[in-house]
């Protein structure tokens, strides 16, 4: 058995490696080949920081990691953890931390990150003994949408260019990795954006990913709430995209924003904790 980064190693074995780690998973599901490469590129995979648990030269698990520098500081994302059925039970996802840490710390990184399913146990525990913490509770939603008033005085259009300066000014939480400023950027040619504008001000917008119908952030500004803006905003992507939506990861704390995903429609189908762990450099 042999463990090592995932540098140059083809996305078909991880694919492979993937869909059979999954196959029992509690929401049991499989990608395709574009599917994974589309996910690879939204978490921002790095391969020469990921790593993998290799048998007789196949591998047969893996952890996926994406890189970003968010707030100055250097963080790693884990967008998968994977190890296929037959080969569980004997510390695998411990002994890749082990690998993998050294490594991580060499290259100076601030912050581990991930989101593992509140009934997931068996990979909570497993997660702290390799030192994460909780930091928050997140909730995920799908379902069919329906918007029963909007706001006739605002207008909306596309929105060409984000000025996160601004944007960030109508958020109430922070949003997880896989909806973060960093990540819509890199997705902002696949993605379908719209602004609303009273006199040519912006005061709220919407990010939607049409190739898996999902909301990845809606902001209004705190000068406009309770106008009908989100609601209108949604409204808008009905009319184009169809009424069936989902979206992950919003901070279980935030009341009003979950209580508006509920009021369109949305039903809460998941829960996930956000961990961390924070490397000591020294």
């Amino acid at each position: 058995m042999e463990i090592k980064t995932l540098k140059g190693i083809n996305k078909k074995d991880i694919l492979n490696v993937f869909n059979k780690s999954f196959s029992d998973y509690f929401i049991p599901f499989r990608l395709s080949e574009e599917q994974l490469i589309s996910k690879m590129l939204a978490d921002k995979t790095d391969l020469n920081i990921s790593v993998g648990v290799y048998e007789k030269e196949s591998l047969i698990g893996f952890i996926l990691h994406g890189y970003d520098i968010i707030d100055n500081k250097k963080v790693v994302y884990n967008g998968g953890t994977g190890v296929i059925p037959e080969k569980r039970g004997v510390g695998l996802t411990k002994k890749m931390y082990q690998f993998i840490l050294p490594i991580l710390m060499e290259k100076r990184i601030d912050t581990l990150q991930l989101e593992v399913i509140t009934k997931n146990i068996q990979a909570i525990t497993s997660y702290k003994k390799s030192g994460y913490k909780i930091e928050r509770a997140l909730l995920c939603y799908k379902g069919k949408v329906s918007v029963l008033h909007t706001n006739d005085y605002i207008v909306v259009r596309v929105l060409e260019d984000y000025n996160w300066d601004l944007m960030k000014t109508f958020w109430d939480i922070y949003p997880t990795w896989q909806n973060s400023n960093n990540v819509v950027d890199e997705l902002k040619n696949i993605n379908v954006s719209l602004g609303a504008y009273i006199d040519s001000k912006l005061i709220g917008y919407i990010i939607y990913s049409p190739s898996n119908k999902r909301l990845q952030q809606i902001a209004v500004s705190k000068d406009f709430r309770n106008k009908k803006i989100a609601s209108t905003l949604i409204h808008e992507l009905i009319k184009r995209y169809g009424d069936e939506f989902s979206i992950i990861n919003i901070d279980k704390s935030s009341k009003p924003v979950n209580a508006f995903l509920e009021r369109i429609g949305l039903e809460n189908n998941l829960e996930q904790l956000e961990m961390k762990l924070h490397l000591d450099k020294n």
